[in-house]
Order: structure tokens, then sequence, then C-alpha cells
């Protein structure tokens, strides 16, 4: 463990013990947020695309180091910074967003282009509650503490030069240009700027307009405008076009610090100032900064795991960190008659999300998983559609698959979440299922090779994991219905879930196995094609599955796994067919839509084959970096799935049982309940389970119910080093 990315140890503990609004008490280990580092999974090539910089728990703003070179992050470890930005996505891959309202600290005449301004870094201390660095061209200190909506920000210049400070208005990630239009204003005698863009290229392709106001508490000497290519000193307001950079800078006595702090609104520079002025008042640095501490170390208290030395805590609270960066609480930033509904942002994308990361904020943050489905709700009502992705406060029609949106809903139903509105979440999702599957698929019962969908920019859906997609959302939006009284649409609806079968060709063939999913021409024909080939976005643009292939996709049927082990032949074939499609990598363990596929070998009888994989797939995890994006939670929940020895059970209110990688883990619940996970006479591969006790009760089966958790108690289990027939 680096020293510079952890925080040295306080000398004194909290005292007492504190409790957060849901109920969560601190631990007995009152500092568990000076074990996350916020380095792990920053490195390129997917190793995550994480954000270094600090942030709260689903904190509206997250301001981070800026690279020119590097992940949709901003981020690159190797290269030089050229600032900091106040908006980033978590661990996504695809088109960059945000990036936005970078602040430069230079020495000096202004540099306004990035890379006339990066400086090497010294001395990084990449923490939870701060991120600090030197800035080595400038012998800058630069330091940031993060509120829910703003940040505070403060800046060790050296003597010598003039103190500068730069903001660029229009840019995005890697420096890239992405305004639709832009403005700022320069208050000197306050020292204030605000400032004001309309996003272009982002992700989300809608122009969204996004406002920071921004406090000093010095005054500057100096300051100017940069509109274009024209510099424009004492110039204190511009306005640009779309496809125009726009900057401004200040200029202070040499040798003094700077502290800044900022706020940003998707609502509106009054609304920015506001947060401003309720998220930090003053200009007490460590106190900001203490209020993170406090706030980490009651959210990282919902699971604590104990008997594994720092290394071990370090990668499992940097995970549970990542969990609950997105989504995004914006409630406090929207008009005054909004505020009373929660307002949650930036799902990137719920395709990733609802298979982990609800599932786990079920269990972990029920109340939480309440304000996400009010606000689909609310965004449905608002904008007559609530679609897979909603980012900077705009839907997005993704189409990776089908309607998650129902998956989140139909899973919050199924695992009894309370405090949803069940007959409005029905609402929603009967729209998805009348309105927003493809027409082909409303007739016919599939999405055809060659069919359109919505998305504006890229045709993401293929016939073959858009089909088995739909039908998992119908069996959701049948259940959803059910419950809302509405026992004609839950039959049908129910009956339509059965429509993968539309594009299962039972005479498929690859390595000796028969029956695959398969994309299906309109006119009825099965595509031809290789079930081990897949869609990558370029080779195979033609191929019918996103990110996946037919061996992929024909274990997707998560609500009919009866009649899928049937379509493969029964129980053994079953079990011979997904052991040899493990074995030879024909399964991207790592990738959403195979996330719960080795689980799936419990449901026939072989936990111990689920509990081998898992402990491969844990492996995966290494102490830096996770095995592919992190997607918003996504990844980082699958980690912490498989640490505490459960994983979900997607479309019941069961959880997978496989062996922990602790001795004990301790699940504290919104209402003050604990639920203990324990691992009698455990050590690194002992990956089997031998027996299992809940609260004195055996357990024969490799499934626990929410209800089993949500109880409290003590799941004690026995681990062994061969395979057992435990749960058989």
């Amino acid at each position: 463990m680096s020293r510079a990315s952890i925080p040295s140890l306080r000398a004194a503990a909290l005292a007492g013990l504190l409790l957060s609004a849901t109920g969560v008490a601190a631990p007995a280990d009152p500092q568990l947020y000076r074990y996350v580092d916020p380095l792990v999974g920053t490195g390129n090539d997917d190793q995550g695309d994480t954000v270094p910089g600090p942030t709260l728990p689903a904190g509206s703003i997250h301001p981070s180091p800026e690279t020119l070179t590097g992940s949709n992050a901003g981020y690159d470890p190797a290269a030089p910074l050229s600032g900091f930005a106040q908006l980033h996505t978590q661990g996504s891959g695809g088109r960059t967003t945000y990036g936005t309202f970078l602040v430069s600290p230079q020495t000096g005449e202004p540099q306004f282009d990035e890379a006339q301004h990066l400086s090497p870094k010294a001395d990084e201390a990449a923490a939870a509650d701060r991120y600090a660095v030197t800035l080595s061209r400038y012998g800058i200190k630069a330091e940031v503490t993060p509120a829910a909506n703003a940040a505070l920000y403060r800046f060790d210049y050296p003597a010598g030069a003039p103190a500068t400070m730069v903001f660029d208005i229009t840019r995005k990630i890697r420096g890239e240009l992405g305004s639709a239009g832009a403005d700022v204003t320069l208050d000197p005698v306050h020292g204030r700027i605000v400032g004001r863009v309309r996003t272009k290229d982002y992700w989300n392709p809608a122009n969204v307009d996004i406002w920071f106001v921004a406090q000093l508490d010095r005054t500057p000497t100096k300051w100017g405008i940069r509109h274009g290519d024209t510099v424009q000193a004492g110039a204190t307001s511009a306005s640009v076009p779309a496809d125009t950079k726009l900057a401004a800078w200040w200029q202070f006595d040499a040798g003094k610090p700077v502290m800044m702090k900022v706020a940003v609104s998707f609502t509106s520079a009054q609304r920015a100032a506001e947060l401003l002025a309720e998220d930090i008042p003053g200009w007490d640095f460590d106190a900001v900064r203490r209020n993170a501490q406090t706030t980490w170390n009651h959210e990282l208290a919902r699971v604590t795991i104990d008997g594994v030395g720092a290394a071990d805590k370090r990668r499992f609270y940097t995970a549970l960190y990542h969990t609950t960066i997105q989504p995004r609480d914006r409630t406090r930033d929207q008009a005054p008659a909004d505020r009373a509904t929660p307002h949650w942002d930036d799902y990137y994308t719920l395709w990733d999300t609802c298979h982990t990361g609800f599932p786990l904020m079920s269990l972990l943050r029920p109340s939480v998983y309440a304000g996400n489905a009010a606000s689909i709700i609310r965004t449905f009502e608002r904008f007559g559609a609530a679609h897979t992705a909603f980012i900077a406060g705009r839907n997005y029609h993704v189409g990776q698959g089908g309607d998650e949106v129902d998956n989140v809903l139909g899973e919050g139903l199924i695992r009894g979440v309370p405090g949803i509105d069940w007959k409005q979440a029905a609402e929603v999702s009967l729209h998805n299922a009348y309105e927003e599957r493809r027409p082909r698929y409303l007739i016919d019962g599939y999405f055809g090779v060659g069919d359109k969908s919505p998305e504006p920019d890229n045709q993401r859906a293929r016939s073959g994991s858009s089909t088995p997609a739909f039908a998992l959302n119908d069996f959701y939006a049948g259940k959803l219905a059910a419950a809302a009284g509405k026992p004609d649409d839950a039959a049908a609806l129910l009956k339509r879930s059965g429509s993968w079968r539309n594009v299962w060709n039972k005479d498929a063939r690859s390595d000796g196995y028969t029956g695959f999913i398969i994309p299906r021409y309109p006119d009825g024909r099965f595509q031809n094609l290789d079930p081990k080939i897949g869609w990558d976005g370029k080779k195979y643009e033609n191929v019918g599955f996103y990110e996946g292939t037919a061996w992929v996709y024909s274990y997707t049927m998560l609500h009919d796994l009866p009649g899928m082990i049937a379509a493969m032949g029964g129980r053994d074939r079953f079990v011979e067919r997904l052991r040899h499609a493990l074995d030879t990598n024909l399964i991207d363990i790592t990738n959403e839509p195979s996330f719960a596929t080795p689980w799936l070998f419990s449901d026939v009888g072989r936990p111990d084959l689920a509990s081998y994989w898992a402990n491969r797939i844990y492996l995966r995890f290494t102490p830096n970096a996770y095995p592919g994006d992190e997607d918003n939670g996504a990844m980082s929940s699958h980690y912490v799935f498989n640490r505490i020895g459960l994983f979900p059970k997607l479309t019941t209110d069961l959880f997978y049982l496989h062996a922990p990688h602790q001795p004990r883990s301790t699940i504290t619940l919104e209402d003050g309940k604990t639920f203990a996970i324990t691992a009698r006479n455990w050590k690194p591969g002992r990956i089997y389970i031998a027996s299992a006790m809940l609260n004195g009760r055996a357990v024969t089966t490799p499934f626990l119910r929410q209800a089993d958790i949500t109880g409290g108690g003590t799941l004690a289990l026995t681990l062994a080093d061969k395979p057992t027939t435990w749960g058989r």
C-alpha cells in the first residue's frame, strides 16, 4: 500500500458511536475511510476507468485531476496534469462525458491551451476525503476536498512569479472541445466567477446547460478572458457560440496561498450560488474534510470484514466506496417545487448496474433504492419515458439490451424494497412493454437482424442480444402489473417473456453442443454464423449481439431457467456444457451479460462448481485494478458480493451462496439490525462450503432469501479445500 495513496492514521479516533441518517453506526474501527484508495482502477487498458478525485456518496460534484491522455475518467496515472475538473463519470466506456469546468493553477502569464500548461506531478495523495498533489512545473501544492454539491480547493503558490488561475469553460475529457455555446462573468471586486456551458458531443447527445459559481478568498490583481484565440486583459464577461473556446483567468500577488470553492448546477447559476453557500459557507478546509471522513465512515460501516490484513481491507473498502459514487443524488439541485421528489442522475447505464449494483443497493441502502425508483417515475412523468441511461438530467435511449428500467423496478418489487409506489412503477414498465419495445418484437416476438432502434447516434440493439433482453423485461413488467392489480397485463406479459424461444435455434451447433440463441432475419431465417463470433463494434459490425456471442447470450434467460436448461438437453448436459464454456473462455465472466452465468451451476445441483468459479472470478480483481470497466458500481458491487459469499439470483428474492474470502463479514442494515457471515476454519484456498447454519438451523440448499438477511442473524459456514456434496 502506497503511503501517497492512503492518508496517515489520525492519532485520535472519533469519540463514541455516530449514527448516520440511515441508522448505520460507526464501526469498531471508526476510521474505515482510511482504507479507501481511489487510485485503484485508474490504470488504462480496461483496468476500471475510475476517478481518482474525492467525492461524497452519490455526490453531485466530483472534482478530480485531468490529463490529456487516459481513460474516460480523464486521468492517466503516468501523464502530466492539466488541472482539475468538477464533473466526472465513474468507470465508464464509450464516448467521453464531463471533465467540465477545468481550473488550472499556474505561475506567470496565463497559458490557455492545455498542452502548453501541463505539469509533472509529485507527492500525489488520493483518498476518499481529499486529493493532494504538487504541480512540479510550478511548485504549486494543490488540494481539494468535497461536499455534496461543492468542492473546496487550496493552492499554495511559491514566491517569485505571479500566482495565476485559469478557468476553461468549454473543454471536456482529454481536453476536447465540448461546447454548443458558453458564457462567463467575472466579478473581480468580490472574487467571484460565474460560467455556463451548453454541452456538446457528450455520450448523451442532448445539449444540456451546466452552470458553475466559483468564489475566491482573495481579491485578484489582474484578470481577463480568452474567447476563441483572442485574449482580453481586464475583460469581465464574454459569450461564445458553439465550437468556440472560452476561458477566464485571475492573477494574484506571488507567494500567498489562494482558496477557491466551487459549486455546479444543472438548474441555474442562482442555484449553483445557493448550493455553494449551503454546502461550504466558510473557508475551513479541515472542517469540510472532516465531514467527508465522517460521511464515508458511516457509509463504509454498512459492510465490515474481519480476520484479514490491511491489503485486503484496502481492496474491499475501495470497492465498497466505488459502489456508492453513481448514480448521483441531484435532488437539491432542482427548482424549489421539484425538490420534494428525489432526483437521481447519471445512470451510465442501467444495463450495467441492474445486475449487481441495484441488488446490492436493495440490501444495504433500500431507502436509496426507493429514491431511485421515485426518480425514475418522475422522469417518466416529465418526459413521457424513462430510458436505460439518464445523464446530465436527460433521457438517453442507449439500446444496449432492452428496457432495463423494468429490471430495476421489478427487482425492487421482488426483493421487497419498501417505500415504492408499485402502481406508478407499473405504469412506467407497462409503457415500456407496449410502447418502447421494438415494433417487430411486439408483432413477431423478436428483434430482427437489420431492424432499427431509436438510438440517435449508434445502433447498439441486436437481434440476438435484445430479444432475450426484451423477454426478461417482459417478465419484470408482468410481475409489476400483477402487483398493480392488472392480471390481464400480467398474464400477457409473463407469456410474452417466453419470446426468447423465437431466437433459439435448436439446430445451431458449436463444439459438439446444439441449441443457441441465434439472430434472426425479418423473414424468419436464422443468421448463419459461428456461435463463437461476437460483435466488438468494429470488425463484426453485422453480427447480432452486443458485447457478446451466441455462447454468452444463450445463458441470459434468468427468468426461465427450467426452459433454458431443458433447451440445452437437461441438467447433466447443462453442467457439462457450462463447464466447457467456462473452461475454454467462451464466456466473458467479467462483462455484465455473463455476471450471473457461473452461479447457474447452483441451479442444477453443483454449488461446488459455482464456488470454484466464484473464486476464479475473485482472482481476476487485482490489488490495483478491476477486470474491465468499473461501470458505475457494477463491477465493484460484483466484487463486494463475491468477497462476502453472496451473489444475487436475479428475478427472485434469493442470493446464491459460495465460500467467502475472509473469516467474518458483518452487514449493518438501515434499521440497525446486523447480519454476520462467518467462515469456520477459513483460510485462502478453502473455497468450498461443507456445511451452513442460519441462526442455528441447517441450510441445505445454496440459496438464502433476502428476508433471511434483512431479518438479522448469523450465517455460519464451514469451509473445505476440496469439492463437497453440500447443497446438491
